[in-house]
């Protein structure tokens, strides 16, 4: 049971950063969570290590932050520990010091993971991290984008090497100043700069494309890619300055796409469709909601598609929006969006006319992430703009859900 000076209300199920305070408001533990309500809760419920005991004895005040993926709050943590020093954080454990992710100081930088008493002569260094499995599990998603080297120069290219993990000094195709760039991004990284660090690997794409060195572009997009799918996106600089960082950006990203589709009333409901089949065969349709600016997933809906036969997105989303709109006890939204292009806008704006529904429609392109009305003229928003991310990471979620409830039929069909 929690105690009293915690509101369970304020502890959501989401990923984030919990800071636990002594009577005198001073931080003595950070901790990281992928559900911040299961984390916080499991201090005040059943046995406990001693040094757990300890530590929940001294507790009286929490604070949280929100977080969007569970790397950032890995990495949120770490500047949090080193921020505070809590004293429950700098402690042993077992007479063994946390783990830290070390950059080595040579001519070719290896990073390791490494205890407290193997940092000296870093290059850099980040932790401690109280989860080592969490540590080497991120690192290894990491290495996918930001490939280093653990053998140095030869005799023979190492098995990383093989599976593009290393970026090939042991096969001697890279120089040391591209190496030393590799390292340089992974730092910039590691301290929360994603965003300055997207910015300044979009430059040199642009560069290299504009030089016809199209396979340094093609690798430094699926750089800019990994960075932004890890952390979709990083901004822990952001929470560290303000822990409301992201309810705000919620809002504001709500106001601005008010704001550019000319919508009068509140969105507190958006609602997002996508469909997913292959040759129109297990077709299957998904509803994912916005609720006050947040991903909803209480309200989400899937659809399994009747109508068969050629492929016919269109047809498909107008026999699931008809579905869907019978069901009045289901909130209606202040703005409804579809994937797709024009067609798909015109079939939901005909359907709620049909039904004497006023509720503005536009679909979003995935190709350009231009928003198409049903007959007005495209609107094209910046891609830094606030409103088309949102717009983007829901677009994402409904084809997530809608492709996962599609191989859930195909793979029924394949084993009956």
């Amino acid at each position: 049971m929690l105690p009293i000076f915690i509101e369970k209300s304020k502890i959501p199920h989401k990923p984030g950063v919990y800071l636990y305070k002594n009577q005198q408001k001073q931080i003595i533990y950070v901790g990281k969570a992928v559900d911040l309500y299961s984390r916080v809760s499991s201090y005040f419920s059943g046995p406990q290590y001693p040094r757990t005991a300890t530590l929940v004895k001294e507790i009286a005040g929490l604070e949280t932050i929100i977080v969007e993926s569970e790397v950032e709050a890995l990495i949120l943590e770490a500047n949090l520990i080193k921020q505070y020093l809590p004293q429950y954080n700098i402690k042993l454990i077992d007479d063994k010091d946390y783990l830290y992710i070390k950059v080595s100081k040579e001519d070719f930088p290896k990073i390791l993971t490494a205890r407290k008493k193997e940092l000296s002569g870093s290059l850099d260094y980040f932790g401690p991290f109280p989860s080592a499995s969490t540590v080497k599990t991120t690192l290894k998603r990491l290495r996918r984008i930001f490939p280093w080297c653990t053998q140095g120069i030869g005799p023979r290219p190492c098995f990383y090497y093989h599976l593009g993990l290393c970026a090939g000094i042991c096969a001697g195709v890279i120089k040391q100043k591209e190496y030393r760039q590799i390292i340089k991004r992974f730092i910039q990284f590691m301290k929360g700069n994603s965003k300055q660090l997207v910015d300044e690997l979009t430059i040199d794409m642009n560069q290299a494309s504009k030089t016809q060195k199209y396979e340094e572009a093609a690798n430094l997009k699926k750089i800019i890619e990994g960075v932004n799918y890890l952390l979709q996106p990083n901004q822990v600089h952001l929470y560290l300055e303000n822990p409301n960082f992201l309810d705000q950006q919620r809002r504001s990203s709500l106001c601005e796409l008010q704001k550019v589709l000319n919508i009068k009333t509140s969105l507190a409901r958006v609602e997002m469709y996508d469909i997913s089949n292959i040759q129109g065969k297990n077709a299957t349709g998904s509803m994912v909601v916005l609720t006050n600016g947040e991903i909803d997933k209480s309200q989400y809906r899937k659809f399994k598609i009747i109508i068969s036969g050629r492929p016919n997105d269109v047809g498909m989303m107008s026999e699931m929006l008809n579905r869907r709109l019978k069901h009045r006890e289901w909130p209606l939204p202040q703005l409804l969006l579809l994937d797709g292009g024009r067609g798909q806008a015109r079939t939901a704006a005909f359907i709620l006319k049909q039904i004497n529904l006023q509720i503005p429609v536009f679909a979003l392109a995935k190709q350009m992430e231009w928003l198409y009305h049903p007959e007005e003229e495209i609107i094209k928003l910046p891609k830094s703009s606030l409103a088309i991310r949102l717009l983007q990471k829901l677009r994402d979620e409904a084809h997530r859900f809608a492709l996962n409830y599609h191989r859930q039929l195909r793979s029924k069909t394949l084993y009956t």
